[in-house]
């Protein structure tokens, strides 16, 4: 039987696959009519191992200096395999419940290593969200409005986070 965690990715999964093709604009400029389509790659969905394609593309400013860039459907994030929401719920459970890694772990069947590495990246992405969110745009949560909000806030933690790919 799932958890109610493995529920909620399954969910966020479902929703992924919905919001995959959407209208791409280049992270650096903002073009949006110049760009041309430029392969792409596959990524794991939160639930299970099924993968969809993540569109990359190019762009076709000749002052841009970004070659590709693609554009992650809510609710990816960069690098990380875990949701906005799942990172905040595994928080909770370690703060709130006061549960070990080890428990929260067992009890959301997952392997340790993956638990801790989330946490770790859990703490600094919320703490840098709550240094952030004051002045961005997208605040109180990107999630909330991620038709409007989405691509803003994934180009500002690749920023934040990921400067040598910039």
């Amino acid at each position: 039987m799932p958890t109610p965690f493995k529920a909620m990715l399954f969910f966020l999964s479902e929703i992924a696959k919905e919001n995959h093709n959407q209208e791409p604009s280049c992270p650096t400029c903002g073009e949006r009519y110049c760009i041309i389509k430029h392969g792409f790659y596959r990524r794991y969905l939160f639930y299970g191992s099924e993968m969809i394609p993540i569109q990359r593309h190019c762009c076709g400013n000749p002052l841009c200096d970004r070659r590709t860039f693609s554009c992650l459907p809510h609710p990816f994030l960069p690098l990380i395999r875990l949701p906005l929401c799942a990172l905040k719920a595994l928080l909770d459970m370690v703060r709130d419940f006061k549960m070990s890694i080890a428990a929260v772990a067992r009890a959301l069947r997952m392997h340790w290593p993956t638990v801790n590495r989330a946490l770790q990246t859990g703490r600094k992405l919320f703490a840098w969200l709550g240094r952030q969110a004051a002045g961005a745009s997208w605040r109180p949560s990107a999630c909330l409005d991620p038709d409007q909000h989405w691509q803003e806030f994934i180009i500002s933690i690749s920023y934040a986070f990921y400067p040598d790919r910039f």
